[in-house]
């Protein structure tokens, strides 16, 4: 599920957090949880402009979780990635420690979106 229409062509600025999960069937439900809890606060964030979660279903990939979340800028995510760090302080959650109690694995890339003006003509 995307939260708005992201066009690159009118937010030439967009960045993008990709997140890449191997998440253990017996521990789904509360990772799930957790991540909804997260995305319900991230939401509340300036500069927010959508999220995406795709689940595999078939190919080669070890990762079963994917979540893509976009921003109006890398600002805006460096931003929103303080005030997440503050919320979780705040709520006595160690997402490093959680990670290791669930057995998931994950692997984080940052991406600026490319206009399509950007792509040389063929």
């Amino acid at each position: 599920m995307s939260d708005v229409f992201l066009d690159p062509s009118r937010e030439p600025g967009l960045y993008f957090l990709h997140d890449c999960f191997v998440v253990p069937e017996a521990d789904r439900a509360a990772f799930t949880d957790r991540m909804e809890q997260n995305l319900a606060f991230i939401r509340t964030l300036p500069g927010f402009r959508g999220h995406l979660v795709l689940e595999q279903r078939d190919g080669a990939s070890t990762f079963n979780l994917v979540t893509l979340a976009a921003w109006a800028s890398r600002e805006a995510y460096g931003d929103a990635g303080r005030q997440v760090r503050t919320h979780y302080q705040r709520l006595g959650f160690d997402l490093p420690a959680a990670l290791k109690r669930w057995g998931v694995e994950m692997v984080r890339g940052t991406y600026q979106a490319r206009r399509p003006q950007d792509f040389p003509a063929v």
